[in-house]
Parts: structure tokens; sequence; C-alpha cells
């Protein structure tokens, strides 16, 4: 094993963890943090607060370092002449929704903030849509765009081993 593919070893694996610690960690605070803060409405507020805290230093550093060797191992994968238009397109799509991700995760700070200052008034009744809606936006789109983001990455690697086998 030469110095370049340890190196690119390395790149691999700390993708890998950040990817595995941001989608993980949401997947922690949406099946298991949120639903046991509800059940505990005065303090699960501040443990939701502080907790929110702890995990967006960890989200900033996630992305950063997704960034960073997602670059570097794109120019990895795309140098060699045997990758085809389908790998391409399916790492274009990967990074579009990698992107998309770190757009909601800055919105959602933001959306946040606003709603904090609004959270004494009563929430009006919301429909089936609107609920809905809700599912697939938010934390939530960020870990449904992070389980697809998982899968695209296990195709891309098939595919680019096809590619080395010669098929």
């Amino acid at each position: 094993m030469s110095v370049g593919d340890l190196f690119l070893l390395v790149v691999r694996w700390v993708h890998l963890v950040a990817a595995a610690a941001w989608i993980g960690g949401s997947l922690f605070y949406l099946l298991a943090l949120r639903p046991a803060l509800r059940t505990a409405p005065d303090s699960g507020r501040q443990v939701n607060i502080a907790a929110a805290a702890e995990f967006r230093a960890w989200v900033d550093t996630c992305i950063f370092v997704l960034l960073a060797t997602g670059v570097i191992l794109t120019f990895n994968r795309l140098t060699p002449d045997f990758i085809g238009v389908p790998y391409a397109a399916t790492l274009g799509v990967k990074i579009a929704l990698s992107i998309w991700m770190f757009v909601l995760a800055r919105g959602r700070r933001r959306r946040n903030a606003l709603l904090d200052a609004h959270r004494a008034q009563p929430r009006p009744a919301v429909s089936f849509l609107q609920r809905t809606a809700r599912a697939f936006s938010g934390y939530n789109a960020i870990v449904i765009l992070g389980i697809i983001v998982f899968l695209l990455a296990d195709a891309l690697k098939l595919m680019y081993e096809q590619a080395l086998a010669g098929g």
C-alpha cells in the first residue's frame, strides 16, 4: 500500500465517520431524544436547548469535514478514464442532495431562532397535509436525505468496483 493509498483510506474513513456521526446523531434525536423530551415538558425544553447547542457544533464540524474530504474523493474518483456517465451522474445527485442537507441544516437554525420568539403563542390546529409536510421537512428531511446519500454512496462504490473489473 502506497502513501497515496493510505491517505485515501484515511480520507474515506474520516468522510464516513463524519456522515455517520451527523446522520446517526440526527436519527438519535428524532427517534429517542425528542420523544423522551416530550414526556418532560418543563425540564425537557432546557435539555433540548443544551443538546441542540452541543449537536450544532458537531454538525458544523461534520459539514466542514464532509466538504473537505468530499472534494478530495470526488477528484480521486473522477480522474480515471474508466469512470462513465452513470457514475458521474450518480455522484452529481449525491453531491446535490448533500448540499441540500447543508442548506437545510443552516436554514433550520435561522428558523429555530425566529420560532423561539413566538413559542408562547398558542398553535392553531394543523391539517393532515400540514402534518405530512412537516414530516418531510426540517430534521426529518435531513435524515431522509442522509439515508438516500448513504444509499447513493453504496451504489457509487458498486459502480466503481464494476468499472475496475472491466464490466
